[in-house]
């Protein structure tokens, strides 16, 4: 008797540790401008766009990971290494979306962690990661606004808000000023992140995240510039996400 297919949710789930670095790798590569996201920046973007009020294209949000212009544009080799390194972006996208489906209260941010100059201790530091989630509610901030606007929303987002927002009053700026501030406020985000996601699950288009989810649900692999691009949205490569690339 035949295997039943795998759950979609299940065909493409979170990076192991050697996908991780490798994605990692070419993130602070050469081939990335100063304003790529980082790894950490990234996970929190990319759980913005999930969690949030709106379904997002791909190919919309995807740019602004190399940066805010087409200077920031990475310089990928060959079209094998843009298709791979799309599908590792796409393939931690998927993780996220797995893990806060199967349970929002388990969810694991990346975060990095740092030593300061004259220390030993250790810092867990959820600033990038924070400035990543910021970044992606500014994809639909008009959306956002009623949970911006309410108190439980404000309640919700603090941590995230006080590490990642670009600006902040000089009351908010003394609550992260030392790395002991940073780090509590780092351990609340992932309590955060779940709150966040129930509070607008009732309103998520979940066929659209379903199809996203199956993106990579394929029996051989693509990548010649004429395939379809492995975002999902239909269009060849070279005119989708390959438009936004500089290959050498």
């Amino acid at each position: 008797m035949p295997k039943p297919p795998p759950h979609p949710s299940r065909i493409t789930d979170t990076l192991e540790a050697s996908e991780m670095d490798e994605l990692d790798s070419f993130l602070l590569s050469d081939a990335t401008s100063d304003n790529t996201m980082m790894l950490d920046c990234l996970d929190g973007y990319l759980t913005a766009i999930v969690c949030g009020p709106a379904s997002i294209k791909t190919s919309e949000w995807l740019p602004d990971v190399w940066g805010p212009s087409s200077q920031d544009e990475p310089a990928f080799e060959t079209y094998e290494q843009a298709e791979r390194i799309l599908q590792l972006i796409l393939q931690q996208w998927n993780g996220i979306i797995d893990s806060l489906r199967r349970d929002p209260d388990r969810f694991e941010p990346v975060f990095d962690s740092v030593v300061y100059e004259g220390e030993t201790q250790e810092y867990l530091d959820g600033e990038m990661w924070a400035h990543g989630f910021m970044r992606g509610i500014e994809l639909r901030k008009d959306d956002w606004k009623p949970f911006l606007d309410s108190a439980d929303g404000a309640a919700m987002l603090r941590p995230i808000y006080l590490l990642g927002a670009d600006e902040v009053s000089d009351e908010e700026e003394l609550q992260v000023e030392t790395p002991a501030q940073r780090e509590a406020l780092t351990m609340q985000i992932a309590a955060s992140v779940a709150a966040i996601y129930r509070y607008w699950l009732p309103h998520r288009k979940e066929p659209v995240e379903h199809t996203l989810a199956s993106t990579f649900q394929r029996e051989q692999p693509k990548t010649g510039r004429n395939d379809p691009c492995p975002c999902g949205s239909g269009k060849k490569f070279k005119k989708c996400c390959g438009a936004a690339t500089t290959l050498h």
